[in-house]
C-alpha cells in the first residue's frame, strides 16, 4: 500500500501539467508570491500605520494653521454710527461695514471685538492699535467724503464732485488657482520624498535582516535573486501607494471642506499627476535602497550603505524648490529632464505652467530607460551581494561574485 502511494505521488510531481508550465508564467507567479508576502508584512506592520497616522495628523495641523492664517488676512470689519450716509457708503465699497444706532453701541462692538475699528463722526475708535494700512484707508475715505460734501455746499456741478473710476485689468486672472496648484504639487512631492525615504530605508533593513539571518538562502532555493528583487519592489510599492493614497485623500478632502481650494477638480488632477510621476521615481530609488541593503552584512551597516542613496534622493527637492521660487528659470527645464530628478520637478512645473509635450515625453522616456538600466545592473549587484558576508560588500566585489 505504501509503495503504491509513493508511486502515485511521483506520478503527480512528474505530470505534464507541471513540467510543461511556461517559464514566463512561473516567473510571474514567483514574483507575485514575493510581492504578496511583502504587501502582507507591510500592511501588518504597526510602524507602517503609525507613520501614516503621524503624517495625517501633521497634515491636519498644517491645514488648521493655514486656515487660521487665512482668517488673520481677512478684511477688517468697521462699525459706523448711523446717520453718516456718504461715509458709510464709501467705506462699504472697500470694507465690511456694520451700521449701529448710537455711539455706545459702536464702542461696545469694538470692545467685544465684533468690529476691528469704529467710526463716530471724525473719530476713529480701536481696541488697542490702529494698523497703518487700515488707518490710511479710513483717512483717505474720510477726506474724500468731506471734500465732496464741501463741494456740494458750494453748489459745485455734479461732474466736479464725482470722482473718476479706474478700470481694473487682470494680467493673470488665474493667478490664485495657479498658486494653489503649484503649492499643492510642491508639498505633495516633498511629502512623497519623505515617505520614499522611509520605504527605501525599510526595504534596505529588510534585505539586510534576511541576509544576516540566512533567511535569504531559503528564499533563493525557490526564487532567483532578480525575481526576489522585483517582487520586493512591487510589493512595497503597492503598500506605499495605499499609504500615499489614504494620506492625499484625507488631505484633499480636509482642504476642500475647509474651503482652501477654489478649484478642487484642478487640485485633484494635480495630485494624480504627482502620483503618476512618483511611480518611476519610486522604482528608481527603492531599487537603489534594495541593492544597497544587499551590500550590508549586519543591520549596523545599513545606514552606511544607504547614505549615498539618501543624499541623491534629497537632491530631488531641488526641482520643487526651483519650481516654486523660480518657475521661469532655465535651470528648472534642465532639472525636469534629468532621470531621478524629473519625477519631482516635472509635476510641479506642469502645475505652474504648460510644458511642451516633447519635454514631458523625453523626461518620461529617459526615466523609464534609467529604471530599466538600473534594474539590469542593480539585479547583478543584488545577486552578488546577497550571499557575500563579512562587513560592507563593495559594488565591484558584488559584480564579480555575480559573474561566478
Amino acid at each position: 500500500m505504501s509503495v503504491d502511494v509513493r508511486t502515485e505521488s511521483v506520478h503527480v510531481t512528474t505530470s505534464p501539467s507541471t513540467t510543461t508550465t511556461p517559464p514566463r508564467a512561473r516567473t510571474l507567479a514567483l514574483i507575485r508570491a514575493v510581492a504578496g508576502r511583502e504587501i502582507s508584512q507591510q500592511l501588518r506592520n504597526k510602524n507602517f500605520w503609525s507613520s501614516l497616522l503621524a503624517t495625517v495628523m501633521l497634515a491636519a495641523i498644517s491645514l488648521g494653521l493655514t486656515t487660521l492664517l487665512d482668517r488673520d488676512t481677512e478684511q477688517p470689519t468697521v462699525a459706523v454710527l448711523a446717520g453718516q450716509g456718504a461715509l458709510t457708503e464709501a467705506l462699504r465699497a472697500q470694507l465690511p461695514v456694520t451700521e449701529l444706532p448710537d455711539a455706545e453701541a459702536v464702542r461696545t462692538a469694538v470692545r467685544e471685538q465684533k468690529a476691528d475699528v469704529a467710526i463716530i463722526g471724525d473719530e476713529i475708535v480701536v481696541l488697542r492699535k490702529l494698523p497703518d494700512d487700515l488707518g490710511r484707508t479710513l483717512a483717505d475715505t474720510f477726506r474724500t467724503v468731506t471734500y465732496q460734501e464741501r463741494l456740494r455746499a458750494l453748489n459745485a456741478a455734479p461732474a466736479d464732485i464725482a470722482l473718476p473710476a479706474m478700470r481694473v485689468t487682470a494680467l493673470d486672472a488665474d493667478a490664485a488657482r495657479v498658486q494653489q496648484r503649484t503649492i499643492t504639487a510642491g508639498v505633495a512631492v516633498i511629502a512623497l520624498v519623505l515617505l520614499m525615504f522611509m520605504a527605501g530605508l525599510g526595504i534596505a533593513q529588510g534585505v539586510a535582516e534576511e541576509k544576516s539571518s540566512r533567511i535569504v538562502e531559503l528564499l533563493l532555493a525557490k526564487v532567483t535573486p532578480r525575481q526576489l528583487l522585483i517582487g520586493k519592489i512591487l510589493g512595497l510599492g503597492v503598500a506605499a501607494l495605499v499609504q500615499i493614497s489614504v494620506m492625499l485623500g484625507l488631505a484633499l478632502v480636509g482642504a476642500t471642506v475647509a474651503g482652501l481650494f477654489t478649484a478642487p477638480a484642478e487640485i485633484l488632477g494635480t495630485a494624480l499627476n504627482v502620483l503618476l510621476w512618483f511611480i518611476p521615481g519610486y522604482l528608481l530609488f527603492v531599487t537603489l535602497y534594495a541593492v544597497a541593503g544587499s551590500l550590508a552584512s549586519r543591520q549596523e551597516d545599513v545606514n552606511h550603505v544607504t547614505g549615498p542613496v539618501s543624499m541623491i534622493q534629497m537632491a530631488t527637492t531641488i526641482g520643487p524648490i526651483l519650481a516654486i521660487t523660480a518657475p521661469a528659470s532655465p535651470a528648472l527645464a534642465v532639472v525636469s529632464m534629468i532621470p531621478g530628478l524629473s519625477w519631482a520637478a516635472m509635476p510641479v512645473r506642469m502645475a505652474y505652467s504648460s510644458v511642451p509635450f516633447w519635454q514631458v515625453a523625453v523626461a518620461l522616456a529617459l526615466t523609464v530607460a534609467a529604471v530599466g538600466v538600473l534594474l539590469a545592473i542593480g539585479s547583478r549587484v543584488y545577486t552578488g551581494g546577497l550571499l557575500q558576508y563579512g562587513g560592507v560588500i563593495k559594488v565591484r566585489q558584488a559584480l564579480r561574485a555575480a559573474r561566478h
